[in-house]
């Protein structure tokens, strides 16, 4: 009887499992946007008031998650060469496309030009980053829960056909 309970449980643990690793790309747009939105309205401010060096002003934040590993990936580019930005996409796996591309575009801007233009550009580019980091939150708290359920309902069931 309490293996049948232990196993019961398990299966059931296993299935909202299955669900939280099935929501981490929701959990990474989520994180990814929210920090890009972060860069970016911290970054307009740079420009207008501090003018301090890309590498001082990233150092200054504590950026986390893939957002400061492509940040720090772009920074070292810049350090060795300023021929464009190169990515391994596939780490990045949780954009779409035309994000990752609109994301590069954003990244190659970044210390282009003289402080007036570069404001103008991402104050400008303001609107498509916090629609970018809503519509992420808007789909993290919607696939992010229901994969959850699915997966505790799914082992649930499982739990049922087994029993």
């Amino acid at each position: 009887m309490m293996t049948k309970f232990l196993f019961g449980v398990a299966l059931v643990a296993f299935g909202s499992f299955c669900g939280y690793f099935l929501a981490k790309k929701y959990r990474q747009r989520k994180s990814f946007f929210a920090q890009l939105h972060l860069f970016n309205e911290r970054f307009i401010s740079e420009v207008s008031y501090y003018r301090r060096p890309i590498r001082e002003f990233a150092n200054s934040y504590a950026f986390q998650g893939e957002f400061r590993s492509l940040l720090m990936s772009f920074l070292q580019n810049i350090e060795q060469n300023w021929g464009g930005l190169e990515i391994d996409w596939k780490e990045y796996s949780f954009l779409r496309k035309d994000e990752q591309s609109a994301v590069q575009d954003y990244f190659l801007m970044l210390g282009r030009g003289d402080s007036s233009s570069q404001k103008a550009y991402f104050s400008s580019v303001s609107s498509a980053v916090s629609k970018w980091d809503s519509e992420a939150n808007i789909a993290a708290k919607k696939y992010g829960d229901l994969y959850i359920k699915l997966g505790f309902l799914c082992g649930l069931f499982v739990l049922i056909l087994i029993l």
